[in-house]
Parts: structure tokens; sequence; C-alpha cells
């Protein structure tokens, strides 16, 4: 059993201590003992220790009323802050900042009994209401990312469809429009999202393929055009610079006409050129012609 030396010792750790906690009890603890040792007959050095303890449990008293008025006003600060977070959109943050919230409520300390069970009904409600609402936004973006996951794979079906088309022009509009359409759809969750992307990714990278191996083919076939009319010119030029005007060489001017037709379209950026190229030489020849007779 301790003495009265060492409740006044207990006593005044308590008073000067800089974290009051369960306080209520520890005073009643301390009274209770106290009482114990107490006597009718008591010396004069009992008196004073008496009136020191006495006086230390009167300032815990006091300092214990100005904690829980703090603690009062630190957790009606948290439930405002847990309004605030109740309001947030990002789920991810809102759910860390309300469990760090709890965990402050915590080590907040305790006021009085009613006082900490009202306020622990309020804070209750608030993350009840944002875990309710959390709940509700995952369960809703679980039938979104369904329905996102749906969208992306019929996307993926068209486009293997599309990939047959052999008109590139129609093939290249059309695939343009899916990638609008899949840009505009929403996620299906980031693992799925990934998987979904490579497997449209390979469609277009297959209709990549198709559009440059045909443009190659296109732009050998310009090349080789391109020379065999800078063949007809050159022939052209020979029979102009020859001009003898026989029905031999006439039905050979005019058959170039025929050969160049054949040929056909050198592509846009030179067409145009060679043909005037051509026109001019057969435009000449035939003037000569003219004059010549």
């Amino acid at each position: 059993m301790e003495n009265k030396e060492q409740l006044v010792e207990r006593a005044k750790q308590l008073a000067t201590s800089d974290r009051l906690v369960n306080v209520a009890n520890q005073l009643k603890d301390l009274k209770r003992a106290w009482r114990r040792l107490e006597s009718e007959e008591e010396s004069l050095y009992d008196k004073e220790l008496s009136e020191v303890f006495y006086g230390y449990l009167d300032q815990i008293s006091a300092r214990s009323n100005e904690v829980m008025t703090s603690v009062e006003d630190h957790k009606k600060e948290l439930i405002e802050k847990a309004k605030e977070v109740l309001n947030q959109k990002n789920f991810k943050k809102a759910t860390a900042e309300m469990n760090d919230l709890m965990e402050q409520w915590k080590q907040s300390g305790r006021s009085t009994k009613e006082v900490d069970d009202g306020l622990w009904a309020q804070f209750k409600e608030v993350r009840d209401e944002f875990f309710a609402n959390r709940n509700a936004y995952y369960e809703n973006l679980t039938e979104t990312f369904k329905a996102n996951k749906q969208a992306k794979k019929d996307l993926i079906e068209k486009a293997k469809e599309i990939n047959q088309i052999e008109n590139i022009k129609e093939l290249t509009d059309k695939m343009n429009e899916l990638m609008e359409e899949w840009k505009k759809t929403g996620t299906a969750g980031r693992d799925t999202d990934d998987a979904l992307w490579k497997e449209f990714a390979a469609e277009r990278k297959a209709f990549f393929n198709k559009k440059n191996s045909y443009y190659d083919g296109l732009k050998k076939m310009y090349n080789e055009r391109v020379a065999a009319k800078k063949e007809i010119i050159a022939e052209a030029k020979m029979l102009l610079a020859r001009s003898e005007f026989t029905e031999e060489e006439v039905a050979s001017v005019k058959a170039l006409r025929n050969k160049w037709k054949e040929i056909g379209n050198a592509g846009r950026d030179n067409e145009e050129s060679l043909w005037q190229q051509f026109n001019e030489t057969l435009d000449k020849y035939f003037e000569n012609m003219r004059i010549w007779k």
C-alpha cells in the first residue's frame, strides 16, 4: 500500500504531466487511497501533506477541464474535416484522408462520456456516409468497367472486319473512325485496358502494314510509269527532230498517244509536267508538218 508521501508524489506527477489520460479514474483512485490513510487525529505534517495533496488534485481537475475542452474542440474540428472529405470525388485520396482522421480521433484523448458519445455519433455518421458513397461508387464503377470492356471488344471485332476491306481509302476512313470511338470509350480498368489495347493495336498494325504495302506498291508503279512516259517523250522528241513527215512516221507519232494512255496515270506529282512535255512535243511536230505541207 502506498503511503501519503507516495500519493503526494503520484498526484504531483499527474498534475505536471504533459498528457492527462483517464484523469477521472486516476483522481478517484487517488482520493480513495488517501481516505484510507486519513485518521481523526492527524499531525501537523499530515495536515501539510493533505494541503499539498489536495492542491495537486485541484490542479489536476483544472487542467483536466482544459484538456477536455481542448479534446472537444479538436474532435469538432475532425468532424468538420471529415465533412470536407465527404465531398471529394477522388475516393482513393479521400479514403486515405478519412483513415488518417480516424487515427487522429483515436489519439485525441477523451472528454466527458456524454460529450464524447455525442461527438463520436456525429463523426461516425459522416464516416458511414462516406463509405456508403464509396461502396456505391465502386459498385457502379464495376458495371461501367464491364460495359466499357464489352464496347472495346466490339471495336476490336470491327477492326478485324474492316481489315478485310481492299479499298485503302475506305479502309483508312473506317479505321480512323474506330480510333475516335476507342478514344471516346471510357476505361475498363487499367489491367483490362492494357490487354484490350494490345489486341486493338495489333489490328491497327495490320492496317498500317497493309496501307504501307499499298503505297509502296503504288510508288513503285508510279515510278515505272514515269520511266515509261519519259521514254515516250524521248521518242516523240526524236521524231520531232527527224520530222520527215512520212506516212509511217506520222502514224508512229499518232500511235504515241495511245501508248501514253495505255500506261496510265503516273501520279499527281508527275503526271501534269510529263503530259505538258509530251503534248508540247507532239503539237510542235504537227505544227511543223502543217508548215512543211
